[in-house]
């Protein structure tokens, strides 16, 4: 039996648009089940074996996507071995489902944004007010070497006045 003659979601019990979290939690959940250390039934390695085979390939994003383009003419040569009718209910419920997960998909990357963009306006009003207190202290800054030059061209007009005066009596 191939690889494509055997229906991993199946073995994995995961819907076809499972995510691959899901995949992920299945396997666990199963393999604790049907572990040959934690299961003495007599199909239990068997059973490991093709969830092993399963996980390998659905757990991959390009083996899977191999395995899925492999999987639609299994069945009495029809998309999923439905006769034709069938394949169109199918494909109505599975359009169905990824409009579905479109729309859930669709509002995740809304909130994602929301978030984004809420996150970017702390941001920026942080860096706005760093800016300002940056801005303060260096006003600050500058008044003070303002007032110490200022103070200093006093003290030197006030030693050059009496320097003055002090010639203007030696004379």
């Amino acid at each position: 039996m191939s690889a494509s003659d055997k229906n991993y979601y199946e073995i994995m019990q995961v819907d076809e648009l499972a995510e691959s979290a899901v995949i992920t939690a299945a396997y666990k959940a199963l393999a604790a089940k049907y572990h040959p250390d934690r299961n003495a039934s007599a199909d239990a390695t068997r059973r490991m074996q093709a969830l092993n085979e399963a996980y390998e390939v659905l757990s991959d994003p390009h083996k899977r996507a191999d395995y899925d383009r492999q999987r639609p003419l299994r069945r009495n040569g029809q998309p999923n071995g439905y006769p034709q009718p069938a394949a169109s209910a199918h494909a109505s419920l599975t359009d169905a489902r990824l409009r579905e997960r479109f729309e859930r998909m669709a509002q995740r990357i809304r909130e994602v944004q929301e978030k984004s963009l809420q996150q970017i306006q702390a941001v920026q009003d942080r860096s706005a007010q760093q800016i300002r207190d940056i801005q303060e202290r260096a006003a600050q800054q500058v008044k003070a070497v303002q007032d110490q030059a200022a103070q200093q061209i006093r003290e030197i007009q006030q030693r050059t006045a009496e320097q003055i005066r002090s010639i203007q009596e030696g004379l």
